[in-house]
């Protein structure tokens, strides 16, 4: 049985041995890989392979890769997707030129696929985590976070928990599925570098008691902190 890929990454390339290749090995990573040789059916790829991030040559026919840049960054539907330029010029100017119009990432060939690979993950990470630090609301299951009226619901009844214990919980969601470190609460969620792990441990276990069985999918890595396993 066929698994989603992670991420999906449209690769802009016109020449056929280095596109297929980065094509191949995005593939071979368990990551969904589409390569076009040209710009000029850009936008109409994403309309319906829908990337989460695109690596652009810079010198192709018809269009360049700063033209594309412009395109994407002027297209409201995909003006947020990261974008990573992977061309042969590697001089400042080139690099601040493309940047400047609205690139996240400069890599110049040769190149090491799996520093590219490692990379556009990166990219995509980020552009996630913004994208979540944006929402007015989140919702997992049965459980909604307003995060502009600090308010939780679960199975439509309101949660009542502390700022601290909502300040907590709006961290773990974020960071669903990695390790949150106790450094990262006292500073992100307590506010305080003085307190104390026994302290922040009092506050996990009280908001697990309140989140009844999604308490549950807080997960307490030892010596290290604390994940939402979701």
């Amino acid at each position: 049985m066929s698994t989603e890929p992670s991420i999906r990454v449209l690769i802009v390339e016109d020449e056929d041995d280095i596109r297929n290749l980065i094509v191949d090995q995005f593939r071979e990573s368990g990551i969904g890989a589409e390569g076009l040789s040209n710009g000029k059916e850009v936008l109409i790829k994403m309309e319906t392979f829908k990337p989460d991030v695109v690596l652009l040559d810079q010198m192709m026919p018809g269009k360049s890769g700063n033209e594309i840049i412009r395109d994407i960054r002027g297209n409201s539907r995909y003006a947020d997707t990261p974008i990573m330029m992977v061309t042969g010029l590697n001089s400042e100017e080139e690099k601040i030129a493309a940047l400047e119009l609205g690139a996240d990432d400069y890599v110049t060939k040769p190149f090491s696929m799996r520093e590219v690979i490692v990379r556009a993950q990166a990219l995509v990470r980020r552009a996630k985590q913004a994208h979540k630090s944006q929402q007015k609301s989140m919702t997992v299951g049965e459980l909604t976070v307003d995060l502009s009226a600090h308010k939780v619901v679960l199975r439509g009844v309101e949660v009542q928990l502390t700022l601290t214990e909502f300040k907590i919980l709006v961290e773990l969601l974020k960071q669903s599925g990695q390790v949150l470190t106790r450094d990262r609460l006292r500073e992100r969620a307590l506010g305080n570098l003085n307190v104390t792990d026994r302290t922040i441990d009092v506050h996990m276990a009280s908001l697990r008691k309140k989140l009844d069985t999604m308490g549950d999918s807080i997960e307490t890595v030892r010596g290290v902190g604390y994940r939402m396993a979701l």
